[in-house]
């Protein structure tokens, strides 16, 4: 079968509207969870904005830990410890468990803090972070697959806000 010059040209619209639409469907799923997916998979840099209260921990520095996990088995376990025990047998845990990244700070109240970036590997499962505060409490937050997020160190607590 030929096409007569007139088939031809109606033909190379329709083609660019099936690229159009097969480029839009990729995107969409990219964008949704299988993004989470292929992030997980390929690593990258995990974007970070800290907002630092005032008042946080009477008036004194908190330590923050971040754990990048690579291990479900592993976060089970961190999910048991709180914070108070986390700081104490950190040393401890990190030689017993060398594939998880783990990236300290300590602020003090009312500091302001550039957003930053974390680069972490492929495969990455879960993001754990532990603040050293004063006060009773786990203070201990968990933001899930790597993405991007707040940390809001609050007068007595942590508390973790997804960034879309």
């Amino acid at each position: 079968m030929t096409l007569n010059a007139s088939q031809r040209r109606r033909s190379g619209p329709a083609r660019a509207s099936c690229a159009l639409v097969a480029f839009s469907c990729l995107f969409l799923l990219l964008s949704c969870s299988v993004g989470k997916k292929v992030r997980r998979a390929f690593g990258g840099s995990l974007p970070i904005e800290v907002t630092v209260h005032d008042d946080i921990n009477d008036q004194s520095p908190v330590a923050v830990d971040l754990l990048i996990v690579y291990d479900d088995k592993i976060v089970d376990d961190l999910l048991k410890i709180p914070a108070a025990d986390w700081f104490v047998k950190k040393k401890q845990f990190i030689a017993d468990h060398p594939s998880v990244i783990v990236q300290g700070w300590e602020w003090v109240p009312g500091q302001v803090v550039d957003p930053f970036k974390i680069e972490y590997r492929p495969g990455a499962r879960n993001v754990v972070l532990y603040a050293d505060y004063h006060s009773e409490g786990d203070h201990r937050a968990v933001v899930g697959s790597p993405k991007p997020f707040r940390l809001v160190l609050g007068e007595r607590d942590l508390s973790v806000e997804v960034i879309q």
